[in-house]
């Protein structure tokens, strides 16, 4: 089994992670910030895997969020940027139930340099208290990768109650239509069949999938393709290293198709940036 993406496509990871140290969200000021080693981790496995370059992002998975914790985690994003500038690039978390500190924040982290904007459950992405992070987005050409998935355990959907799914997509679609998408993890838990049939035939400049998670069920990247096009995929692995690279490699895609998936889709973004 292939497990190693070749040097010529230019690979590019468009969501990953770096982590704070310890419980540095819950210190005073002063406290660790970014887990440094955890980053160099990600740069190995990078290494390991063939991958040249990562978005990164930390996200706070909890309900407590404030606008202190928003910029300390971003802080964290733009420490391991400087760590590994040619390497790794920047995605802004932020909570819109903070709207004016949020924009203000993605001005701030865009300022510095990162390309795109991350958002977890604290809200599903149709949510009307998105719009001024969606028209912050629009404005200044971010992408915004949101969490995602068909939840169908109860254990799982008390702890994520406002997760996002394939119908919230088609709704921000239409409620924001200037705004970039960036669907993420088709392979990160969840039914993704089910996801797929909500999504097939959708056709959308707008709108992008990433193929990233530890699900390596057969055909799911070549099903992710017929569904939403070939454009609209994205590489991704999402700390599933060994996983996302083998069932992209292994999937029976040919160049054109992963030199696509692997840079050009993300390169295509990166152009709509204003």
């Amino acid at each position: 089994m292939l497990c190693r993406i070749p040097q010529e496509y230019h690979a590019i990871d468009m969501h990953n992670h770096v982590w704070l140290s310890g419980a540095a969200l819950e210190k005073s000021s002063g406290a660790e910030g970014l887990d440094t080693a955890y980053c160099d981790g990600v740069i190995a496995n990078a290494d390991r895997y063939g991958i040249e370059k990562l978005a990164v992002s930390c996200p706070i998975t909890l309900p407590d969020v404030t606008p202190e914790k928003m910029r300390y985690v971003n802080d964290a994003v733009l420490e391991a940027v400087r760590r590994y500038p040619e390497r790794l690039f920047g995605f802004c978390f932020v909570d819109a139930a903070f709207a004016t500190e949020s924009v203000a924040e993605i001005e701030r982290c865009a300022a510095a340099g990162m390309k795109g904007i991350k958002l977890y459950h604290q809200h599903t992405l149709d949510d009307e208290i998105q719009r001024p992070v969606m028209e912050c987005a629009a404005r200044l050409g971010l992408p915004v990768l949101m969490h995602s998935g068909k939840v169908r355990d109860m254990q799982n959907f008390q702890s994520q109650k406002n997760i996002s799914h394939a119908e919230h997509f088609l709704n921000a679609l239409e409620k924001f239509p200037e705004t970039i998408f960036i669907h993420a993890h088709i392979g990160g838990g969840g039914d993704w069949e089910w996801t797929l049939r909500v999504l097939s035939g959708l056709r959308n400049p707008r709108y992008f999938i990433d193929i990233s998670g530890s699900v390596c069920d057969a055909e799911i990247v070549r099903r992710t393709i017929d569904a939403v096009g070939l454009e609209s995929v994205l590489f991704a692995t999402d700390m599933s290293f060994a996983e996302s690279t083998a069932k992209v490699l292994n999937s029976g895609l040919s160049g054109t198709e992963l030199q696509k998936i692997l840079h050009d889709n993300w390169m295509k973004i990166e152009g709509m940036r204003k």
